[in-house]
Protein backbone atom coordinates (compact mmCIF):
# COMPACT_ATOMS: atom_id res chain seq x y z
CA UNK A 1 0.00 0.00 0.00
CA UNK A 2 2.64 2.25 0.76
CA UNK A 3 5.98 3.27 -1.44
CA UNK A 4 8.98 1.13 -1.05
CA UNK A 5 12.48 1.86 -1.54
CA UNK A 6 14.96 -0.90 -3.66
CA UNK A 7 17.59 -1.34 -0.58
CA UNK A 8 20.12 -2.02 -3.57
CA UNK A 9 19.29 0.35 -5.84
CA UNK A 10 17.90 2.95 -4.02
CA UNK A 11 14.99 3.79 -6.54
CA UNK A 12 12.06 4.10 -5.02
CA UNK A 13 8.97 2.22 -6.39
CA UNK A 14 6.10 4.48 -6.52
CA UNK A 15 3.60 1.82 -7.64
CA UNK A 16 1.86 1.87 -4.50
CA UNK A 17 -2.00 1.19 -4.10
CA UNK A 18 -1.92 5.16 -2.63
CA UNK A 19 -0.66 6.43 -6.09
CA UNK A 20 -2.69 4.29 -8.30
CA UNK A 21 -6.53 3.89 -6.87
CA UNK A 22 -7.48 7.57 -8.37
CA UNK A 23 -6.52 6.50 -11.91
CA UNK A 24 -8.63 3.37 -11.65
CA UNK A 25 -11.90 3.20 -13.79
CA UNK A 26 -14.55 5.55 -11.94
CA UNK A 27 -17.40 3.08 -12.78
CA UNK A 28 -16.46 0.07 -11.14
CA UNK A 29 -19.06 -1.76 -10.31
CA UNK A 30 -16.90 -3.52 -7.25
CA UNK A 31 -13.61 -2.34 -5.53
CA UNK A 32 -11.61 -5.68 -4.12
CA UNK A 33 -8.76 -3.99 -2.46
CA UNK A 34 -6.17 -7.17 -1.78
CA UNK A 35 -2.53 -6.23 -0.07
CA UNK A 36 -0.26 -5.65 2.76
CA UNK A 37 1.81 -8.84 2.26
CA UNK A 38 4.43 -6.75 0.35
CA UNK A 39 4.43 -3.92 2.83
CA UNK A 40 5.09 -6.38 5.32
CA UNK A 41 8.21 -7.96 3.26
CA UNK A 42 9.70 -5.23 1.45
CA UNK A 43 8.46 -2.15 2.68
CA UNK A 44 10.49 0.54 4.39
CA UNK A 45 7.74 2.74 6.19
CA UNK A 46 6.43 2.04 9.67
CA UNK A 47 3.42 0.70 11.32
CA UNK A 48 2.74 4.73 12.29
CA UNK A 49 -0.64 4.69 14.69
CA UNK A 50 -4.04 4.70 13.55
CA UNK A 51 -4.53 8.73 13.68
CA UNK A 52 -2.16 8.38 10.96
CA UNK A 53 -3.64 9.48 7.67
CA UNK A 54 -0.93 10.71 5.18
CA UNK A 55 0.86 7.59 3.02
CA UNK A 56 4.61 7.65 4.82
CA UNK A 57 3.12 4.70 7.62
CA UNK A 58 1.32 1.69 7.09
CA UNK A 59 -1.82 3.20 9.26
CA UNK A 60 -1.89 6.44 7.64
CA UNK A 61 -1.59 4.60 3.68
CA UNK A 62 -4.42 2.37 4.69
CA UNK A 63 -6.63 6.01 6.03
CA UNK A 64 -5.64 7.41 3.33
CA UNK A 65 -6.44 4.33 0.12
CA UNK A 66 -9.77 3.66 2.17
CA UNK A 67 -11.05 6.99 2.41
CA UNK A 68 -10.08 7.70 -1.20
CA UNK A 69 -11.54 4.60 -2.55
CA UNK A 70 -14.62 5.73 -0.21
CA UNK A 71 -15.05 9.36 -1.87
CA UNK A 72 -13.98 8.06 -5.11
CA UNK A 73 -16.67 4.91 -5.61
CA UNK A 74 -19.23 6.30 -3.28
CA UNK A 75 -22.11 3.64 -3.18
CA UNK A 76 -20.77 1.01 -4.26
CA UNK A 77 -19.16 -2.12 -2.88
CA UNK A 78 -15.71 -1.88 -1.53
CA UNK A 79 -14.07 -5.10 0.15
CA UNK A 80 -11.30 -5.77 1.74
CA UNK A 81 -8.71 -8.49 1.64
CA UNK A 82 -6.27 -9.14 4.59
CA UNK A 83 -2.78 -10.75 3.32
CA UNK A 84 -2.69 -14.80 3.34
CA UNK A 85 -0.17 -16.58 5.80
CA UNK A 86 3.17 -16.54 4.56
CA UNK A 87 6.04 -18.90 5.51
CA UNK A 88 8.63 -15.72 6.69
CA UNK A 89 5.65 -14.07 8.72
CA UNK A 90 7.74 -13.72 11.95
CA UNK A 91 10.70 -15.57 11.36
CA UNK A 92 12.54 -13.51 8.87
CA UNK A 93 15.87 -15.20 7.25
CA UNK A 94 17.40 -11.88 8.56
CA UNK A 95 16.74 -11.26 12.45
CA UNK A 96 18.06 -7.69 11.85
CA UNK A 97 15.04 -7.43 9.88
CA UNK A 98 12.34 -7.68 12.08
CA UNK A 99 14.41 -5.88 14.83
CA UNK A 100 14.25 -3.01 12.74
CA UNK A 101 10.64 -3.41 11.59
CA UNK A 102 9.73 -4.63 15.11
CA UNK A 103 6.80 -5.89 13.34
CA UNK A 104 5.54 -9.14 11.88
CA UNK A 105 2.29 -9.84 9.46
CA UNK A 106 -0.51 -10.17 12.02
CA UNK A 107 0.31 -7.02 12.74
CA UNK A 108 -0.47 -5.54 9.27
CA UNK A 109 -3.39 -7.74 9.00
CA UNK A 110 -4.69 -5.99 12.34
CA UNK A 111 -4.16 -2.71 10.79
CA UNK A 112 -5.93 -3.23 7.75
CA UNK A 113 -8.82 -4.76 9.84
CA UNK A 114 -9.02 -1.96 12.26
CA UNK A 115 -8.89 1.13 9.51
CA UNK A 116 -11.53 -0.92 7.50
CA UNK A 117 -13.64 -1.23 10.01
CA UNK A 118 -13.33 2.73 10.52
CA UNK A 119 -14.67 3.32 7.34
CA UNK A 120 -17.60 0.33 7.68
CA UNK A 121 -16.02 -1.54 5.00
CA UNK A 122 -16.40 -5.36 4.88
CA UNK A 123 -12.97 -7.27 5.50
CA UNK A 124 -12.79 -10.73 3.99
CA UNK A 125 -10.14 -12.35 6.11
CA UNK A 126 -7.91 -14.38 4.32
CA UNK A 127 -5.44 -14.97 6.90
CA UNK A 128 -7.92 -16.23 9.45
CA UNK A 129 -10.09 -17.67 6.93
CA UNK A 130 -8.57 -18.97 3.82
CA UNK A 131 -7.67 -22.29 4.66
CA UNK A 132 -4.10 -22.03 3.24
CA UNK A 133 -1.44 -21.96 6.10
CA UNK A 134 2.32 -22.72 4.13
CA UNK A 135 3.42 -23.86 7.26
CA UNK A 136 2.29 -27.27 6.57
CA UNK A 137 4.21 -28.96 4.46
CA UNK A 138 1.02 -30.62 2.78
CA UNK A 139 -0.74 -26.93 1.86
CA UNK A 140 2.13 -25.33 1.19
CA UNK A 141 3.07 -28.33 -1.31
CA UNK A 142 -0.50 -28.09 -3.24
CA UNK A 143 -1.73 -24.20 -2.91
CA UNK A 144 1.85 -22.06 -2.13
CA UNK A 145 4.62 -23.72 -2.99
CA UNK A 146 7.14 -21.26 -2.51
CA UNK A 147 5.49 -20.14 0.86
CA UNK A 148 4.24 -16.77 -0.56
CA UNK A 149 2.57 -16.61 -3.83
CA UNK A 150 -0.79 -19.20 -4.40
CA UNK A 151 -1.03 -21.31 -7.72
CA UNK A 152 -3.63 -21.98 -9.74
CA UNK A 153 -5.27 -23.96 -7.19
CA UNK A 154 -4.77 -21.54 -4.10
CA UNK A 155 -6.18 -18.69 -6.45
CA UNK A 156 -9.54 -20.97 -6.69
CA UNK A 157 -9.77 -21.21 -3.39
CA UNK A 158 -9.35 -17.31 -3.29
CA UNK A 159 -11.80 -16.67 -5.41
CA UNK A 160 -14.54 -19.00 -4.42
CA UNK A 161 -14.28 -17.45 -1.03
CA UNK A 162 -14.56 -13.99 -2.38
CA UNK A 163 -17.17 -15.45 -5.03
CA UNK A 164 -19.16 -15.91 -1.52
CA UNK A 165 -18.07 -12.98 0.32
CA UNK A 166 -19.47 -10.98 -2.42
CA UNK A 167 -22.41 -12.75 -2.97
CA UNK A 168 -23.62 -12.17 0.77
CA UNK A 169 -22.82 -8.35 1.01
Amino acid sequence: MVDTEDEFTNNVNRNSFCQRYDKMTDDADVVVVFGGTNDYGHGDAPMGKFEDRTPETFYGACHYLFSGLVKKYLGKPIVIMTPLHRTDEDNSDNVFDLIKKGTMLKQFVYAIKEVAEFYSLPVLDLFAQSGMQPRVKEIQDKYIPDGLHPNDAGHKIIADKLKKFLENL
